[in-house]
């Protein structure tokens, strides 16, 4: 008796993880390393003459979803203005995580749309060699000696990104960054901080395009759920059957 029941206990536990394989489908996705530099900051010399700015990035696919990434940023400034000439120079870390909103199905691996963190460190120096002024007693100028400072941000990165061919994608990142503290002290804000912006302000807004070299170390096979127009047909059999004259309860119809 003992015997058949075990038997008969591990007969549906097999009934049921095969159930469970057969209701579930799986997709295999490549995780990726990558290496990438910003092709927007060589690109924005030719627009503004004032800045200076090269990046690379790197990020590792810890899952089909979740991406961790570091980047560090050079950026050089020069400003000339009638009330001041101002320089600043410096890097930039970057480092945070990114979400994919697409799923695996559709990601493949290859595409990404979704949304950043990240937390920012500029180490950089600055000095106003002009500055002038008016008030009640006249004019005049003076100046702010070369002084160096830590800022603190935090970024928010939505962004898309796809592979052109095997080995290469391209990408671009729109950036909402919230300055933390400019380093500087509260009454000497920066004109501009390298990797955030313009530090005379707490939110500075960017777009940066990266084409990055991928590849892939690991493979992953994840379980994508049946479809829930699936389900409702499996249920709506399973209504019918129940409902039918032949399996209806033995009162049925003598009411």
């Amino acid at each position: 008796m003992a015997k058949r029941t075990c038997i008969s206990f591990f007969s549906l536990l097999l009934f049921i993880a095969g159930s469970s394989a057969v209701a579930q489908d799986t997709v295999t996705v490549p995780l990726h390393l990558r290496a990438g530099f910003d092709i927007s900051g060589p690109l924005l010399k030719l627009v503004n003459k004032e800045l200076v700015s090269y990046g690379i990035l790197t990020s590792v696919d810890v899952t089909e979803a979740i991406t961790l990434n570091a980047g560090m940023r050079y950026s050089s400034f020069h400003s000339v203005r009638h009330s001041y000439d101002f320089s600043s120079r410096g890097i930039s870390i970057v480092t945070g995580a990114e979400y994919n909103f697409l799923k695996a199905n559709v990601s493949e691996g290859k595409y990404y749309a979704g949304i950043g963190l990240r937390y920012g460190l500029s180490l950089y120096s600055e000095e106003a060699s002009v500055i002038r002024y008016t008030n009640m007693w006249g004019e005049g100028v003076s100046s702010i000696p070369l002084s160096r400072h830590a800022g603190h941000f935090v970024e928010i990165t939505p962004g898309f990104r796809t592979e052109l061919f095997p080995g290469v994608t391209i990408g671009w990142n729109l950036y909402m960054r919230l300055l933390i503290s400019a380093g500087a002290g509260k009454d000497l804000k920066p004109v501009w901080m390298p990797g955030y912006g313009p530090a005379t302000k707490g939110m500075a807004t960017a777009a940066e395009y990266y084409i990055s070299f991928s590849i892939p170390y690991k493979r992953k096979k994840v379980i994508i759920m049946p479809k829930a127009e699936d389900e409702e047909e499996e249920e709506g059999d399973v209504s019918s059957t129940t409902n039918s004259p032949g399996t209806s309860s033995g009162f049925g119809g003598r009411l």
